[in-house]
């Protein structure tokens, strides 16, 4: 019979997973307090919540949510990383922070994660971590727009501009 602060945990855990557009599961042993706060710190700053979970907890959540394949991916010690308006900004964090911490301890080592509605292992860590932001994709977007449109007004531009230096040059013929 499961207990009512189990129950509660399972209610929260699942209000949060559900409404996470990513979720980064991480080992963290082997951080100590101080890298583990500045951690949690970056993780704040970008709009994430870093939490320890309990294993068993977050397996009965995922699989209630119909999440397949965490099995593997929930042993040992686990945290959470629940991005809600930026599915890469964790793994952004993550990257980040490996780079400041160095390869010496290679923690938080990430253990899998949910992407856009999908469960992936480790493997697929770098591919999202190198996603562009949002903002970045709209720029290019804009980028991509724009280009045409200055091309067509260049050509368009192009007789009034060849014609202006006819006549400049006929000017600068007869004095």
């Amino acid at each position: 019979m499961p207990n009512t602060k189990n129950i509660q945990a399972v209610e929260v855990l699942e209000g949060k997973l559900s409404k996470a557009s990513s979720a980064f599961f991480t080992d963290y042993m082997g951080l100590n307090s101080a890298e583990l706060s500045i951690l949690r710190t970056k993780f704040h700053e970008a709009g994430i919540e870093y939490r320890v979970v309990k294993n068993t907890l977050m397996a009965y959540t995922a699989k209630k949510l119909g999440f397949e394949g965490l099995e593997n991916i929930l042993q040992g010690p686990t945290a959470v990383a629940l991005g809600y308006s930026d599915p890469t900004a964790a793994a952004r964090v993550i990257k980040d922070f490996l780079k400041g911490v160095g390869k010496v301890k290679e923690r938080p080592a990430v253990k899998g994660m949910i992407f856009d509605g999908d469960v992936y292992g480790a493997d697929k860590f770098d591919v999202i971590a190198n996603l562009p932001t949002k903002e970045e994709l709209l720029a290019r977007l804009l980028g991509g727009l724009q280009s045409p449109m200055q091309s067509v007004m260049s050509v368009l531009q192009a007789p009034m501009r060849d014609l202006v230096g006819v006549l400049t040059s006929l000017n600068e013929s007869k004095n």
